[in-house]
């Protein structure tokens, strides 16, 4: 089958275009976070599409390139990607487009090419997992997938709140109660909000967390029609509570959320979390991504997202090709000594 790769060779508009025609498309792989993580991790980006013989896109993706310098090895890690659903959920790729990519990075550019597509555990995970492996990719047993509560919300709000275990909507009232004013939106108050918040949480709380600047910069480079939606509680004119979610493909994804003591007093996270599972639904997604959870090391933050009435998922996880059997070994080794060292 013939197949045009092109390669860093179209602008930003012309990627959303693209981009916007995948069910699985997501802030991950957007232009303008990908490229806010690589120049915070002093990355290089490639970016990819790959048509079939009609011309329509069959798989598209971004590539950060980073360099291991003790080893010399060139990594290219492709974060919830590459894009491969239409619409309809249908595979739009074949093993001879994956192959195409694999081909497009490996020995030229780089020596590993991980995969790590925004995919759950369904009946295509086989179909896919098949179609990588056959193109040449590995799956990575090192790494545990994803994992998620992922709440339906292309239906309508009652049946959003009707899903939301009794707990959960019995604190929920209260917080209704509670007089607490919420607003939405994506300008750079919101987004001051939410980061003060969001340090001051994993401050009290006594863990690393993720850097919100990657959410913040982000944001000011993301277009109308994607930038990320922040919620926020109020109390008495004060902010208590920030959620911020993105809303792309057909799978709204929680990205970060906070309270301060007061927000916690009067349940401000059943209404922010709440609302945006409402939000997702009126964006047009199918389901709502409730972000990433650890049952092990944060077990309260599980039992939350637990009650909202989701169903807990994975995803398929990560596949890597080598440029050759020898770079395959020493990775694996490398990549093993560098995880314990790191634990």
């Amino acid at each position: 089958m013939a197949c045009d790769v092109i390669i860093d060779n179209f602008d930003k508009t012309q990627w959303e275009h693209y981009a916007k025609g995948f069910a699985d498309y997501s802030i991950y792989q957007t232009w303008a976070y990908q490229q806010v993580r690589a120049e915070m991790d002093n990355q290089k980006i490639s970016r990819i599409v790959i048509k079939d013989g009609d011309s329509d896109v069959a798989t598209m993706c971004q590539v950060r390139i980073k360099c291991i310098r003790p080893f010399r090895f060139k990594i290219g890690y492709v974060q919830w990607g590459p894009l491969f659903r239409d619409g309809d959920g249908k595979i739009t790729c074949t093993r001879e487009t994956l192959e195409k990519l694999r081909q497009a990075y490996l020995g030229g550019t780089v020596h590993v090419l991980r995969l790590v597509p925004n995919l759950l555990t369904d009946e295509r995970e086989q179909t896919f997992a098949e179609m990588l492996q056959e193109a040449g990719f590995y799956r990575v047993p090192i790494l545990k997938p994803y994992r998620s509560f992922v709440l339906p919300t292309d239906d309508s709000e009652e049946e959003i709140r009707k899903r939301l275990r009794k707990s959960f909507r019995r604190d929920l009232k209260k917080a209704e109660k509670a007089g607490i004013e919420i607003r939405q939106g994506h300008d750079r108050e919101f987004c001051k909000i939410l980061e003060d918040l969001y340090l001051a949480s994993i401050k009290r709380k006594g863990f690393k967390g993720l850097d919100p600047q990657e959410f913040v910069k982000t944001q000011s480079m993301l277009s109308s029609s994607e930038k990320m939606n922040i919620i926020v509680a109020y109390l008495d004119g004060e902010p208590i509570a920030a959620h911020l979610a993105s809303n792309l493909g057909d799978t709204g994804v929680v990205l970060l959320a906070a309270s301060n003591e007061k927000g916690l007093t009067c349940g401000a996270s059943y209404l922010i979390w709440y609302k945006g599972a409402v939000a997702a639904c009126c964006a047009g997604m199918k389901r709502y991504d409730l972000g990433g959870i650890d049952p092990d090391s944060n077990p309260n933050v599980y039992q939350f997202k637990s009650r909202m009435g989701g169903k807990e998922c994975f995803h398929i996880g990560a596949f890597e090709a080598y440029s050759s059997s020898h770079v395959k070994i020493i990775w694996r080794i490398c990549e093993r000594i560098y995880r314990h060292i790191k634990k």
